[in-house]
This record gives C-alpha cells, structure tokens and sequence, in this order.
C-alpha cells in the first residue's frame, strides 16, 4: 500500500490571483508558511518556519479565490498530495491541493 497524503495549515505568504487556463480551467499558485514552535536540544525555545508551494486548480481553486484572488496572511487549511518534477532543470516538490480551506469552516 502507497500513501501521498498532506495537511498543512498556515498562512498565505502574498497575494496569489486566480489565473485562467487555456482551456477554460483555473489555478491559484501560491506559498504557505507554516510555524513549528519547539525546545531545542539545549531546552531553549525555537520556532521553524517552512515555505511550501500550493497549486490548486478549478473549482478548488475558485472556491478560495475570494473576488479573483487569495490574500496574504489568510490564515488557510490545505489537504493534497506531493507531487514532484523539474523546471528550467530544478526539482521542483510542489502540494496539489484537493481542498482548501479557511480554519473558522474547520471549526
């Protein structure tokens, strides 16, 4: 059994406008920060930042888009899967995501 499963939460870190496809299609790509707060080995508190590029397409895509885009510093709810491959030959890791959503409609 295989398992390509992720749930992130955190902040949008800029304005990110829903754009049209060619084919009628939407996407909205944008990055995430999310915040890890822990003790270090030494016991002093720590905070780790990670940056993760989202791309969701169509009607997930437009759900979250709010007036064509998706504000910096919304604080957002991502389910998706990994998926990985190269541009101008870097890898690239990338969520896709198959639900986004606001974290006051998680509960």
């Amino acid at each position: 059994m295989y398992l390509n499963d992720v749930k992130l939460m955190g902040k949008v870190c800029n304005d990110a406008p829903l754009k049209a496809l060619a084919n009628g299609g939407a996407v909205l790509d944008f990055a995430l920060v999310t915040t890890e707060n822990f003790k270090d080995s030494k016991g002093e508190p720590t905070t780790r930042k990670e940056t993760h590029r989202i791309v969701a397409f169509n009607n997930v895509a437009k759900n979250i888009a709010t007036g064509g885009k998706l504000l910096a510093d919304t604080e957002i709810l991502v389910e998706g899967f990994l998926r990985s491959h190269e541009h101008n030959g870097f890898p690239v890791t990338e969520v896709i995501a198959r639900r986004l959503q606001t974290p006051a409609a998680v509960w």
